[in-house]
């Protein structure tokens, strides 16, 4: 009965020991000047933190379908927001706005 208990704490913790990697290498990245490749870094660590937390945590591989149904929803609405907000930064004009000098925009205090 013990090693049946030893094997059903085994997943959680081998998956919070492999999330506390994955923070580290988030942390540690993010110290490094790499350009472009901190976001894919970044993105591909959160990633695989969200299947992580999903498989092992939200059980969502043997739970009702029901359950996986949502979870998919929610992700399915998160990625058509970041579709509408991308489409929406990448076909906005640039408007520059006017420059005045600092002196006639700075307050004049005393007078």
């Amino acid at each position: 009965m013990e090693r049946d208990t030893r094997i059903l704490r085994r997943p959680p913790v081998l998956t919070w020991l492999a999330l506390l990697v994955l923070l580290a290498i988030s942390a540690g990245t993010s110290w490094l000047q790499l350009g472009w490749i901190n976001t894919a870094i970044g993105l591909a660590v959160a990633t695989v933190k969200v299947v992580l937390v999903g498989l092992v945590f939200m059980r969502l591989r043997v739970t009702h379908p029901l359950l996986r149904l949502t979870a998919l929803a929610g992700l399915a609405t998160l990625a058509l927001l970041f579709i509408l907000s991308g489409t929406d930064y990448a076909t906005r004009s640039e408007v520059q706005a006017p420059w005045q000098h600092p002196s006639t925009v700075a307050p004049r205090l005393g007078r």
